[in-house]
């Protein structure tokens, strides 16, 4: 016959196994992983036009896989609670491609390192200076971008794009930074089109 100590020990192990917080939680631990979102693909009618996108370079503040924001111009916050599902350079590369793609209408993008067969047209170098901001208020895209073509550097430009965060949750944060990037991504693909028509 069980012991009441005994009874209540195994009363509060099936009610932990059955409980949000107990293993039956999808979340590791409470955490909350996230990845970035592009633009949905569409119909591919320039598969002549070929574009290499990399090297892209991001600081170290906010390489790492807590999301990262602000409370204020000088303090940062690490949310442990709150990470990436993989490498944000990765997915920033990804992301970045997969609008182009989608923006100029073609399946021919590499990202870089590229295999020595793939010949771009166009290729885009990438220097993310900044891409944070404060939860319900706004996230800043600082970035320099170079558009290079036959080996020879053809244009030099710098963004600077600000969006609103709808919202004080960290999945309004990281969507508020995939709008940022389509942004940035419908900025290079216009450069590139005025490029084309020239």
């Amino acid at each position: 016959m069980f012991k009441p100590a005994l009874v209540i020990f195994f009363s509060l192990i099936l009610g932990a196994c059955s409980s949000p917080g107990g293993s039956n939680n999808s979340n590791l631990g409470g955490t909350h992983f996230y990845s970035l979102s592009s633009l949905p693909p569409g119909a591919s009618t320039n598969n002549q036009l070929r574009i290499g996108v990399g090297p892209l370079e991001i600081p170290r503040l906010i390489s790492r896989p807590q999301i990262v924001s602000r409370k204020n111009n000088n303090e940062i916050i690490m949310a442990e609670k709150h990470q990436w599902g993989g490498s944000l350079k990765e997915d920033l590369l990804q992301v970045i491609s997969d609008n182009l793609s989608t923006l100029l209408k073609t399946e021919n993008i590499e990202q870089y390192p590229w295999k020595f067969a793939f010949k771009p047209r166009y290729q885009v170098r990438i220097n993310i200076e900044r891409l944070d901001g404060e939860l319900g208020k706004q996230v800043t895209l600082k970035a320099r971008w170079r558009l290079i073509s036959h080996n020879k550097e053809i244009l030099v430009k710098r963004a600077v794009i600000k969006t609103p965060v709808s919202g004080r949750s960290y999945n309004a944060y990281v969507k508020a930074q995939s709008q940022t990037l389509k942004t940035f991504s419908q900025q290079i693909a216009a450069a590139i089109r005025r490029q084309q028509a020239q």
